[in-house]
């Protein structure tokens, strides 16, 4: 059981595996396997910065009526943008997209690498960031029942549910998701509305993670879209002058896979984060009133924390980062600047209206861009594995207590005939310093 905010013992839904190889609900835990980086994959751990894609979408309804003339310009060739408004701004990310991309092509170009790498058993997150209106919704949700307008949240799940029919027949997975939303400051489960109010906790072991959200084991790509379908109904979202269907929240979907060969035993758990922002705005264009005026002042508030942090990680010389300032930047600690692998996508309006918070938009993606992330596949590794790597640790300290031994024997034979010249002297301070330097390592093998 898991134990809830409020004290309430909760037990995670659960389905039981049936079609895919999937591991029980049950499983023992094993003693014998600890967690530990593969020394075959420690060329993974290396730094990489996050990847950031620049999505304009087409002037909306309103802009047309409104007769608002487009100011951006893109060269997807070069992945470059242009703003021709009351400044010339352009700006170059890791991938851009026109008026006319497709969601294929968003979730190829941002989100596939890092859904590829998170099924390595590495951790990922991909987060639409943007004004209101931009379009970060559709980015990440789309239209499920369309095929070709299909987001990057259902494309995920179809990618992962191949991956896994497709693996061998010694692999066996187990998938629990969550799915929740930050409201005015608040954690509510949106799988299960009652839980509200939830804690965000840390702790060595565990890292960061939501204390009482609802965890979910699902079997079928079906029952994911199901949950999805379920939890949409139950998101904030109120009616502005700029988005008839604004999205008062930022909602997060969790994806915990874990994979197990049961040839070796070795184990990969990996998380990936899906985040769709709620929009920053200006409450004079938005009309928001009273309630409305309020959820804007605290998605503002939290969206100020999220730029800080990236400011401050960005800048490179900040001696604290401000991740304590939101819920919002706790729970994505680790996706930014951690052990992750990240993909934002920053959705744009191009119309001269939206100018103001495009240029906005566009600097925080440019900083974001700057921040390097360190990763490594979370792999625990089988007790076959830890006792070759013992074996090889043995034989190691084996050979430098050898070395150490035949040293000392010749320092002391050099030590008697100390008063024999020159060369016996050198020789002696020669390996007074090699014997320094074995014992060193011989303490640093035996740690």
């Amino acid at each position: 059981p898991e134990v809830a905010a409020d004290g309430d013992s909760h037990h995670t839904s659960t389905v039981r595996p049936s079609g895919l190889p999937f591991l029980p609900d049950s499983r023992p835990s094993s003693p014998q396997v600890r967690r530990s980086l593969c020394p075959s994959e420690q060329g993974s751990d290396v730094e990489k910065g996050i990847s950031v894609l620049c999505r304009i979408r087409p002037l909306n309804s309103k802009e047309l009526k409104d007769g608002d003339a487009c100011i951006v310009t893109t060269d997807e060739d070069k992945a470059y943008l242009e703003i021709f408004g009351s400044e010339k701004l352009s700006m170059t990310f890791d991938a851009v997209l026109g008026c006319d991309g497709c969601q294929e092509d968003v979730y190829n170009l941002a989100a596939k690498p890092v859904v590829d790498d998170f099924l390595e058993g590495f951790n990922g997150t991909i987060f639409a960031y943007g004004q209101t209106g931009s379009g970060k919704t559709y980015t990440m949700e789309g239209m499920p029942d369309e095929p070709d307008r299909r987001g990057i949240v259902p494309r995920t799940v179809c990618s992962i549910f191949d991956f896994m029919e497709k693996a061998g027949e010694n692999m066996q997975f187990m998938i629990q998701v969550s799915f929740m939303e930050i409201y005015n400051e608040k954690i509510r489960d949106l799988i299960c509305p009652e839980r509200d109010n939830l804690k965000v906790r840390e702790d060595k072991s565990k890292g960061i993670w939501v204390e009482g959200v609802s965890q979910h084991y699902i079997t079928t790509e079906l029952e994911v879209m199901e949950l999805l379908l379920l939890s949409a109904s139950s998101r904030a979202t109120s009616e502005t002058l700029m988005n008839m269907n604004s999205s008062r929240s930022h909602s997060i979907f969790q994806i915990v896979l874990e994979q197990i060969n049961t040839v070796d035993g070795s184990r990969k758990l990996s998380k990936l984060y899906m985040v769709d922002l709620a929009g920053s705005e200006m409450c004079k264009k938005t009309g928001a009133q009273g309630a409305t005026l309020n959820e804007a002042k605290h998605i503002n508030k939290s969206l100020s924390a999220l730029s800080n942090v990236i400011y401050a990680l960005s800048d490179g010389k900040a001696s604290h980062i401000p991740y304590r300032d939101s819920k919002l930047t706790r729970i994505l600690q680790e996706a930014i600047g951690g052990n992750c692998r990240t993909a934002l996508i920053i959705n744009c309006s191009p119309a001269r209206s939206n100018e103001a918070e495009t240029v906005s938009t566009i600097r925080f993606g440019s900083r974001a861009k700057r921040i390097k992330n360190r990763a490594h596949i979370n792999k625990e590794q089988s007790s076959a594995e830890l006792k070759v790597l013992l074996a090889e640790c043995q034989r190691r300290n084996k050979d430098l207590a050898e070395r150490l031994a035949a040293k000392e024997a010749e320092v002391s034979t050099l030590q008697v005939l100390g008063g024999q010249g020159g060369d016996v002297q050198a020789r002696l301070m020669e390996l007074q310093e090699q014997l320094l330097r074995e014992r060193r390592a011989r303490e640093a093998a035996q740690r």
